[in-house]
């Protein structure tokens, strides 16, 4: 008996061992991203660019009701006076779609979930006008859309992504990554820090984040009088955000490596931001806070 036990003991020490070989680099590699992040002044800035964003709608790609809440699948398209638009995540395809739901039913109960159509079905003919595109990271379930947008637009649009996006991968964004370095968009350029620009995109700002993954991303557009800050999955739910409420240890440990003190100094820093009148924090997930801003959804 105690030889039997001996062997179990020893199987779960290989099983130890085996996920410390497989999650402790990704932990570390995004533990290394911690870039400075803007102040407000910084910010608002972009609110006072000329020829600055016009609009901001947001699409709707798919929804799952999970617990109380629907996790939504949201993608963003900023609008200028010229009539360029920059998107802002790409959604999913309908099989996609389904095999997301299949994996938050396994992991969290979650229901039947609603496809809306791709986001460039969506789009129509408004497709050709984005002449930008950025992902706030590089999940597939904020990617894998871009394959359908390549299929509809063709060549001509830009990506515009933090080196960090660009270069640090792990498991679960390794993917996203291939599906765009084989898409028909081609790499823009981006100037200065902490608050990355285009002038091609007036009153964009691009600020890299880390924290939920090494390339995580926030998009800020400076409206005349509005700011609109584009947070991705530093949290599922605006309602976190206001709380300080992280994901959980099976999440951030083991199923999505995060560095959770830096979610949680992002978690502080949003919350500030956010309880301004004129700024607004948009997670990727949470469709129900974001229709309480006021935002309007994409309509060609």
């Amino acid at each position: 008996m105690r030889f039997f036990f001996k062997i179990i003991l020893g199987l779960v020490a290989l099983v130890f061992i085996a996920l410390a070989i497989f999650l402790v680099p990704p932990h570390l590699q995004v533990r290394g991203v911690e870039p400075d992040l803007p102040d407000e002044a910084a910010l608002r800035s972009l609110m006072a660019v000329e020829n600055g964003p016009i609009a901001v709608r947001y699409i709707v790609n798919a929804s799952q009701p999970v617990g109380d809440r629907a996790l939504s699948h949201l993608s963003f398209l900023i609008e200028w006076e010229n009539g360029n638009l920059f998107m802002i995540d790409a959604g999913m395809d309908e099989d996609t779609a389904a095999a997301f739901v299949e994996l938050i039913g396994t992991l969290s109960g979650g229901g039947e979930g609603t496809f809306f159509g791709t986001v460039a079905d969506q789009m129509a003919d408004n497709i050709q006008q984005v002449k930008g595109v950025g992902f706030t990271h590089l999940h597939i379930d904020h990617t894998q859309g871009i394959g359908a947008f390549c299929d509809a637009r063709g060549s001509g649009a830009e990506l515009y992504q933090t080196d960090w996006q660009h270069d640090l991968q792990n498991f679960n964004t390794t993917e996203g990554a291939a599906l765009l370095a084989n898409s028909c968009l081609t790499r823009g350029a981006l100037q200065d820090a902490p608050i990355m620009t285009s002038p091609n995109f007036p009153g964009l700002g691009i600020i890299g984040l880390g924290g939920h993954t090494p390339g995580s991303t926030l998009f800020a557009v400076g409206l005349k009088d509005h700011l609109w800050l584009f947070s991705g999955d530093t949290t599922n739910a605006h309602d976190d955000i206001l709380s300080n409420t992280g994901k959980g240890f099976v999440y951030s440990n083991l199923l999505v490596p995060e560095n959770t003190g830096r979610t949680e100094a992002l978690r502080l820093w949003l919350r500030e931001l956010d309880a301004e009148n004129d700024i607004n924090v948009v997670v990727s997930h949470d469709l129900e806070a974001l229709q309480t801003t006021g935002m309007a959804p994409f309509a060609p």
